[in-house]
């Protein structure tokens, strides 16, 4: 990490114009003014907290607002913020009794990896780290039960990711639902629910498919867009659709039993929640009422890049997650039974709806990043279901050496050329040297590296699992 963070590999600021860096530094710069002119844009109004605090930090220090003095600001938060996420995992650790071998495991796949050793430095004026970080607080006050820090993180955290209005919601809705004897008897009647489910996802994406094809082909061949294998959608069909067809399995196992709790209109989850979703709500259209300059993303729209990107190259969703994550995309594969029958028997109804939430990114999402506060939540309920599986300390050795290496913290993005000053002009992100930075990100990585990374996903799932059936527990299993 340190090696990481004292590189000189980072974004350079000539591209600072093209990427979301634009618009963080414009608020860093102008927050006060944008506050009082109530004039932010509606898109960053979820990640407005760390701009501000940035502001506040070159005011308070006199800190000129250049480029270079924003990005080590955001360097230092960036720094913090993994020591905290940190210091918190050493909580959870504690409050649970991980053995040791699960708490390396843990810090493998939470804290080893190309998000935290790699683009949070190369890419230090982003929100993601910061969603990450606050997915990690908010598991540990719920719990712990300390209702009261957990809705006062959860407020604060509506201002630092988009996705924490998920949770929230998912708060509300898990306290009008409970699973008990009372409930829907899906397990008695599994068949009667599953295949009409995956029957109805047939149909919505072959009338979709169908419907769109023409803007699929278009956009498709469009200058600066996402890469789509066009001739191999049939076979990405299949495949998609075979994940989705297991993944709607597992989620009804989740949903055994479910019942409507009437009482939960009243329980303080849900009055707590429904006010913090409406003070966030009240508070964007204050910031936001005199911003005129763009139009909002239809659901229209966000639907349609949803299912270009599912459908863009055969299993890219399990490759992008794999450059991200490393090895716990293959041990969640692997153990996915153990997985979800612990969810089942274990979690209480706001967990189980966290780990729907993250199954559908998961197979629908190629764009990784949109589900980092999510990810703590199922990184340790994957801990509690596997917890019992008897790793080697060669096999620990093992993953942690694959992630580090994996985690790319050696490798040079920004080669002395630039890397788009040659895209630019030829009008392509799909060769290098411009994919030694889009090959990281979901919806641009190349077919050719969509190829390369499936075909290393594909042996490393193969060496693993080879690896792990020695194991005693999973005999059991």
């Amino acid at each position: 990490m340190a090696y990481a963070f004292l590189s000189n590999d980072r974004l350079p600021f000539k591209y600072v114009d093209i990427f979301d860096e634009k618009s963080y530094i414009e608020i860093v710069k102008n927050f006060s003014t944008h506050f009082f002119e109530q004039s932010f844009n509606p898109y960053y109004v979820s990640r407005l907290l760390m701009p501000g605090i940035a502001h506040f930090i070159h005011r308070l220090f006199g800190i000129t607002f250049t480029l270079d003095a924003i990005q080590s600001i955001f360097t230092i938060l960036n720094g913090l913020t993994i020591f905290i996420a940190l210091y918190f995992y050493y909580k959870i650790v504690q409050f649970k009794g991980y053995s040791k071998n699960i708490t390396i495991l843990g810090f493998c796949f939470l804290f080893v990896n190309f998000f935290i050793l790699k683009l949070s430095n190369y890419y230090p004026i982003l929100m993601d780290l910061f969603g990450f970080t606050s997915g990690i607080i908010l598991y540990y006050y719920y719990i712990i039960k300390n209702r009261t820090a957990f809705l006062a993180i959860l407020i604060v955290s509506m201002f630092v990711f988009p996705t924490t209005f998920l949770i929230a919601v998912s708060l509300i809705a898990s306290s009008l639902i409970s699973f008990d004897e009372k409930g829907l008897a899906i397990e008695k009647n599994f068949n009667k629910y599953l295949y009409p489910a995956f029957a109805l996802c047939l149909l919505f994406e072959g009338f979709y498919l169908y419907s769109n094809y023409q803007l699929f082909v278009a956009l498709a061949h469009k200058d600066y867009t996402v890469q789509s294998a066009l001739f191999l959608i049939p076979v990405t069909f299949i495949l998609v659709n075979s994940f989705i067809f297991f993944t709607i399995r597992y989620i009804l196992k989740l949903l055994d039993g479910f019942n409507i709790n009437r009482k939960g209109f009243v329980s303080p989850y849900f009055i707590f929640s429904l006010i913090t979703l409406i003070t966030f709500f009240a508070a964007s259209k204050f910031l936001t009422v005199n911003f005129r300059d763009m139009k909002t993303l239809s659901s229209g729209e966000f639907l349609f890049n949803l299912m270009f990107q599912a459908f863009s190259f055969p299993l890219k969703f399990l490759i992008t997650h794999f450059i991200y994550y490393g090895l716990f995309v293959v041990l969640i594969i692997y153990y996915r039974n153990t997985f979800f029958s612990y969810v089942a028997k274990n979690a209480d109804s706001f967990l189980k709806i966290i780990i729907i939430l993250f199954s559908i990114f998961f197979i629908l999402g190629t764009e990784t990043r949109q589900f980092l506060q999510f990810f703590p939540f199922v990184v340790f309920m994957f801990l509690d279901s596997i917890k019992k599986v008897d790793f080697s300390k060669y096999q620990l050795i093992g993953i942690f050496t694959f992630q580090l290496i994996w985690s790319r913290f050696w490798y040079t993005i920004n080669v002395p050329e630039g890397f788009l000053d040659k895209a630019l002009p030829a009008k392509n992100f799909f060769g290098f040297p411009a994919q030694r930075y889009f090959q990281f990100q979901g919806p641009w990585l190349s077919t050719n590296n969509s190829l390369i990374y499936g075909v290393i996903f594909i042996i490393t799932f193969i060496t693993v699992s080879q690896i792990l059936k020695k194991n005693s527990f999973n005999h059991k299993v």
